[in-house]
């Protein structure tokens, strides 16, 4: 199958080309990043510009496109977000319509978040896709128009459109900006002398859904290689894991004794303390659960950060 990727430079593409390329696939990639894979044929076009996405889509002619390529810094999507919702929202939009200008018979994966779901997890229960969305954020916004979108312009041309709304996800290679990257940066630098041995946190309560980005990777796979019905799937472990437990993990790895603060100006009780997915409707259709253990995972993400600093 040959299959086109957006953002396949990213945090998860980087994860999911490998994957793809072992299971037999042709993958070729557009997006703004660098692709180091001989194996992959990369095209250079910024998905906001609908021409040159059709250039790319009339050369490779894929059979499926996996859309990764996003804005998902939450922190940046309230100072940019009139450049969120153009690269997410209409963006997005793009790859649909190029894709049905081509081949409208292709598979479309788009990949969104869990952050579409908002206040709607206030009621304390694990999230299911027929819940109604209620976003908080310009990034989670512009993630719930753009799945609408693709929906809607799926149903009406008659294209097979496959949307996700992805848990919390970490793996090596995620940028800082990201719970369990952002504790394994800051206990590398301890390590190295950089930091004082204290790290600064603030509300460590919160429940959430940790995914390890292999296990996220396999999800989208067997979506794109199954026959499933178009609509949305949550991406997630089920399981509710405390922010302190994360952390727990992390000091247990660490080379040195590191103390703990609280921060005062960071203890801002979460609105939503419990967070937590259903994965149930994406185990119906493909045969998938996650098989990554969480202290092993985030040990690899310690050791990136080790290594970056080597």
């Amino acid at each position: 199958m040959k299959i086109l990727i957006t953002g396949a430079g990213g945090f998860v593409g980087k994860h999911l080309t490998p994957l793809l390329l072992k299971r037999g696939h042709q993958i070729y990639a557009v997006g703004m990043e660098t692709i180091d894979n001989e194996h992959i044929h990369a095209y250079e076009a910024d998905i906001r510009d609908y021409d040159a996405v059709v250039a790319v889509m009339g050369k490779v002619k894929p059979d499926a496109v996996i859309h990764l390529a996003a804005i998902s810094n939450v922190p940046f999507s309230w100072e940019k977000s009139a450049l969120t919702v153009d690269v997410n929202a209409h963006g997005t939009v793009n790859v649909l319509e190029a894709l049905r200008k081509i081949n409208p018979k292709a598979k479309l994966l788009s990949v969104g978040s869990s952050d579409e779901y908002g206040l709607t997890a206030q009621k304390g229960l694990p999230l299911t896709e027929d819940m109604p969305c209620k976003p908080q954020n310009p990034y989670a916004i512009s993630k719930y128009c753009a799945e609408q979108l693709a929906l809607k312009l799926g149903e009406k041309y008659g294209m097979k459109v496959i949307c996700t709304r992805s848990f919390n996800h970490f793996g090596a290679g995620q940028a800082k900006g990201f719970v369990v990257s952002d504790f394994a940066s800051q206990i590398a630098a301890i390590e190295k002398g950089e930091q004082k041995p204290i790290m600064s946190v603030g509300d460590l309560t919160a429940e959430r859904d940790f995914l390890e980005v292999g296990d996220a990777v396999e999800a989208y796979a067997g979506l794109v290689n199954s026959d499933v019905p178009s609509g949305v799937y949550n991406v997630c472990s089920g399981k509710a894991r405390s922010i302190d437990s994360i952390l727990e993990i992390l000091l247990s790895l660490a080379k040195t004794k590191i103390a703990v603060k609280k921060d005062a100006a960071k203890l801002r009780p979460s609105d939503t303390p419990f967070f937590v997915g259903d994965a149930s409707k994406l185990r119906s259709v493909i045969n998938w659960r996650p098989r990554r253990d969480i202290r092993e995972g985030v040990a690899n993400v310690l050791d990136y950060w080790r290594n970056k600093r080597n």
